[in-house]
């Protein structure tokens, strides 16, 4: 169990003077919007969904869709002018995956699997318009299979993995009596297997295969890494033969791809087992895979899917493609050629078959996606939300005291906005005189997150951005809102009160706001911050009223005891988790009383323990 914070590694890279942001795709002139994707598949912005944002009349050549900072390709039912009444854009979208989260990395090989997100699987796009032309468009290729003369393909290459996602693996730990665990996003952390101890073994399977057994052999590629102290080996089997075993102990990690194995070792060709067992002595021993793949020649045999990906290597003369069991329904299903952008729409004149005349090409891997265009396949967006973005390269919205909140906090009981007037005061003369600027973090994670919901790189990228960039350099960053750890917010999403209490994000688990302000590579904070842990308006009137009513003592001349008597009153305040947390939590606090209540400081100490297990208690005296 985590129980507190110790940083421990020092990294000598730094980024921070890197000059292409993450809000570099972003063109301020413009609006955008934004909607979500959840999973993989093709999706259609209806004409009179366009219509009710007033893009109805917008020529369907200057529409423009972004992905993580990336313009995405779109095909259009009209290849310029306004989309008819009945048209639509039309596109292949992406669930979130974890290759965001990879420069969180205190070293980028530490993900050993960038597949899965740390934050959400739901992906942000955003649509907006661009009268400069070359736009990414899919264009319509011909299929001429009638006058093809090429035999058929006899099999691809195809890959199948398991990608793990049974538990957030905290990754690197110091064992200091308990477990203690970096903030830093660390070797191994992140989704995996569930503990695999010397005891048991993890099992993965792969079926329906459709394997081409005089094509070549397959291989093997897998990630894994220890949770805990010990000596171990990674035992890999196929079926009962040990394909490979390697050394890895303690918290170390391991990637690898095993290459050409032969298909002997597969016994059962439609229902491949792999296993991977530790091999240590230690019978409390653990480790975890991330994710297993396998690669291997298959048929044309698509198992009744409604989309299939594949991809297939450079050519000089082209490739006859006759897929069978791909589920189209009753209208010819599409190919979508990712590498070129080009789109074909499948000859179906023989029942139960696709058939592809693809031209020669040089590209070293073609990627593409056999797409079904029947209705009930293809999901509609229907919710568009509009987007205009705050340009903080502009002088105006800069500021050396940023206060990084969430709107939720702006009304309180009384209607007030504590927040401007918190603004308000530190901008006074009274409360320091600094140029203050309140930015909303749903702003920050559409323009430096890419739109995925809670990501720390909303806050980081933002701060780096603004110290490299700001004409008026920040001196402090203070973050109003409540943040919990992604460990917990990730398993949790779904409750109703998962966002009410991540108002502003968070760096890691545990947490470490000081991560949040520091260079990617680094522990080094570049500029000041704190937090205020509020999740109400009424609360920061309060913060701000103690704020005030403490720095107007502070500054007080007046050495009386009737003035000074306050600052020898201390409240300890102890809470964790659980009675293991409230056990060790109580131990130190209790050392801090004794130094404080010593003859150097002479303090008077009123220590408030947590009792119950529950998440929250309230402490009525």
């Amino acid at each position: 169990m985590k129980k507190f914070l110790i940083i421990i590694f020092v990294s000598i890279t730094a980024i921070a003077n890197a000059q292409t942001f993450s809000n570099s795709w972003i063109d301020y002139s413009k609006t955008y919007y934004k909607f979500k994707v959840g999973a993989n598949g093709l999706y259609r912005i209806s004409q009179a969904t366009l219509t009710s944002v007033g893009l109805g009349n917008t020529p369907a050549e200057q529409f423009q869709l972004w992905r993580n900072g990336k313009q995405v390709a779109i095909y259009t039912t009209s290849s310029n002018g306004p989309l008819a009444e009945g048209g639509y854009i039309e596109f292949w979208g992406v669930m979130n995956d974890g290759k965001p989260d990879t420069k969180l990395y205190r070293i980028a090989d530490f993900q050993l699997c960038d597949q899965t997100s740390l934050q959400t699987d739901t992906a942000a796009y955003f649509l907006t318009t661009s009268e400069q032309g070359n736009n990414a468009r899919f264009s319509d290729a011909p299929n001429p299979v009638a006058t093809n003369t090429l035999a058929p393909e006899p099999y691809f290459m195809n890959k199948k993995a398991n990608y793990f996602k049974s538990q957030l693996n905290p990754g690197y730990a110091s064992v200091v009596g308990s477990y203690v665990y970096s903030s830093s996003y660390d070797i191994g952390e992140g989704w995996t297997s569930p503990d695999i101890y010397p005891s048991r073994r993890l099992q993965a399977s792969f079926s329906n295969n459709n394997i081409y057994t005089a094509g070549p052999g397959f291989s093997l590629k897998f990630a894994a890494a220890g949770t805990a102290v010990n000596d171990r080996n990674v035992r890999v089997k196929i079926f009962n033969t040990v394909v490979d075993e390697v050394h890895m102990p303690y918290f170390t990690y391991i990637k690898k791809e095993l290459k050409n194995l032969p298909m002997s070792y597969l016994t059962d060709l439609n229902n491949i087992q792999v296993y991977f067992e530790n091999t240590s002595t230690v019978t409390t021993d653990r480790m975890v895979v991330a994710f297993d793949e396998i690669t291997y020649p298959s048929k044309w045999i698509f198992n009744n899917q409604t989309n299939f990906y594949f991809e297939l290597p450079a050519t000089g003369k082209g490739n006859y493609l006759v897929i069978d069991q791909f589920k189209y329904g009753a209208v010819a299903p599409v190919l979508l050629d990712f590498t070129s952008n080009k789109r074909y729409t499948g000859d179906i004149t023989t029942p139960g078959k696709v058939k592809f005349a693809l031209p020669p090409s040089s590209d070293t891997i073609r990627k593409f996606v056999l797409v079904s265009e029947d209705p009930s396949t293809i999901t509609n967006i229907s919710n568009l939300e509009k987007r205009e973005f705050v340009n903080y390269g502009a002088a105006s919205n800069q500021g050396d005291y940023l206060i990084i909140t969430n709107p939720i906090l702006f009304t309180s009981s009384a209607g007030s906005n504590y927040v401007d007037l918190y603004s308000q005061y530190r901008h006074s003369p009274q409360g320091g005189g600094y140029t203050t600027k309140i930015i909303d973090i749903n702003q920050l994670e559409d323009q430096f997150a890419y739109g995925i919901k809670k990501h720390p790189s909303s806050i980081k990228d933002f701060i780096q951005y603004a110290i490299a960039t700001f004409s008026i350099k920040p001196k402090y960053v203070f973050l109003v809102g409540k943040g919990i750890e992604y460990d917990q917010y990730t398993v949790k999403q779904s409750s109703q009160y998962a966002d009410r209490l991540n108002l502003v994000p968070t760096f890691g688990a545990p947490a470490s706001d000081v991560l949040l302000v520091s260079p990617y590579g680094s522990i080094v904070p570049s500029v000041g911050v704190g937090r205020l842990s509020a999740i109400t308006g009424d609360e920061v009137a309060n913060y701000l009223e103690k704020v005030k009513t403490y720095e107007q003592a502070y500054k007080s001349t007046n050495q009386s005891l009737a003035d000074k008597l306050w600052m020898k009153k201390v409240i300890n305040i102890v809470g964790g988790k659980d009675s293991s947390d409230n056990d060790l939590f109580g131990y130190y606090m209790n050392l801090y009383k004794d130094i404080i209540e010593d003859t150097l400081y002479g303090a008077s100490v009123e220590t408030f323990s947590k009792s119950s297990s529950a998440a929250v208690q309230l402490i009525a005296s």
